[in-house]
């Protein structure tokens, strides 16, 4: 019994000393090479830019001092997660395939989309370089120093994206514009899909006269040009990183709401709804914990594309001078600014422009991954 229990020792050893070892012992080539990466990619940033780690450690700066607790935050949860897994693993080493459940047949059939896999790691790595931009970036994005000599400089080993008018590095500025356009289309998403689940939720529950006066609500709603009040209100109102955030995100639930009230019709109809009401189950208890969750898969994919649109939303509206106004760098504001110098500089609005379309069409594609793996009649024809 001793002797047996040394390789599954061995393995939750390797598996916690080196993320992804133990999954490759296992013969989980896959997970095993992905969190390799992840552990190396991360400590190979805290190795590399050490100095800038330890100032953002100390930093004043908000950003800095959140993208340094962030990179040892993901090294433990890297390390803890692949131990858990490995432990998981160990403990189920019989895997009984004949019984997946409709979550892990949907992660398979998106496994199988190459294109969507590559999207989702697309996006993530976004995600992490903008988490990690005060640490990346080799240079202050806002700094201006010596314009004269430096003014645009062509791509090189010191500057990989070259530099603007003012002698800025853009690549640092595109690693900070990264954070700002990111997190404000993920953030306004969260709000867009929380008021428009609620919202379509209760009105396809209760449905009659209250479905009636809440859709003819999202109607007059939906009858505004959406962009058209962004502009309005961005017009009148300072734009700053948050505002942007709430406008975006109040203008853009009325969709999400359609999705939800559509797909609740659709469930309260069947037995389990039915049941639940039957035993005195309060309504708010039957939405949040029977309807919602059942009805969330088109809401998946609907946030996927929303993201990407958000993105774009910003980054047009900071291309007009309207949204994130510089020297804060975003990709929108940084695409505006090399307009005039496509001629002399081409880099400076082909690098952030390049970002944004990559960002863009990874969303796209991650919905389109997403929407086949999620489809019911798939996931049913699986258990037929």
């Amino acid at each position: 019994m001793e002797n047996s229990d040394r390789p599954n020792r061995a393995l939750l050893l390797a598996g916690s000393l080196l993320p992804g070892v133990g999954h490759l012992l296992l013969g989980q080539r896959r997970r095993g090479t992905h969190l390799l990466l992840l552990a190396v990619g991360l400590v190979l940033v805290l190795v590399l830019r050490w100095d800038a780690f330890v100032d953002a450690l100390s930093s004043p700066r908000l950003a800095a001092w959140l993208s340094a607790r962030f990179l040892l935050t993901a090294l433990a949860a890297t390390v803890s997660f692949s131990l858990y897994d490995v432990r998981r693993s160990l403990a189920s080493h019989e895997h009984d395939h004949s019984g997946r459940s409709p979550f892990q047949v949907a992660r398979r059939r998106f496994a199988e989309n190459q294109l969507a896999v590559i999207a989702l790691y697309v996006i993530l790595l976004m995600y992490l370089i903008a988490a990690l931009a005060p640490i990346l970036a080799p240079f202050d994005p806002v700094a201006i120093e010596n314009p004269t000599e430096t003014q645009y400089l062509a791509p090189s080993w010191q500057h990989l994206f070259g530099t603007d008018e003012f002698g800025r590095d853009l690549f640092s500025r595109a690693l900070y514009g990264a954070s700002v356009s990111l997190s404000i289309g993920l953030l306004a998403v969260l709000i867009a899909i929380t008021i428009g689940t609620a919202y379509g939720a209760v009105a396809g529950f209760f449905g009659g006269l209250i479905d009636n006066v809440l859709m003819r609500v999202v109607d007059v709603v939906i009858a505004f040009p959406v962009f058209f009040l962004m502009l309005m209100l961005v017009g009148i109102f300072e734009a700053n990183v948050v505002f942007l955030i709430v406008i975006l995100g109040l203008t853009s639930w009325t969709g999400t709401a359609r999705f939800i009230r559509g797909e609740v019709l659709s469930i309260k109809q069947r037995e389990f709804i039915e049941g639940a009401s039957a035993i005195g189950l309060p309504s708010r208890l039957i939405i949040l914990r029977h309807i919602i969750p059942n009805a969330m898969a088109p809401v998946l994919v609907s946030a996927a594309l929303m993201v990407g649109g958000m993105v774009a939303a910003e980054a047009g509206l900071s291309f007009l001078g309207i949204g994130i106004r510089p020297p804060t760098p975003s990709w929108g504001n940084m695409i505006s600014q090399g307009q005039d110098a496509l001629l002399v500089a081409w880099w400076v609005a082909f690098f952030p422009g390049t970002l944004l379309a990559i960002t863009i069409l990874a969303f796209n594609l991650l919905a389109d991954g997403l929407r086949d793996a999620l489809d019911p009649k798939t996931l049913m024809r699986k258990f037929v």
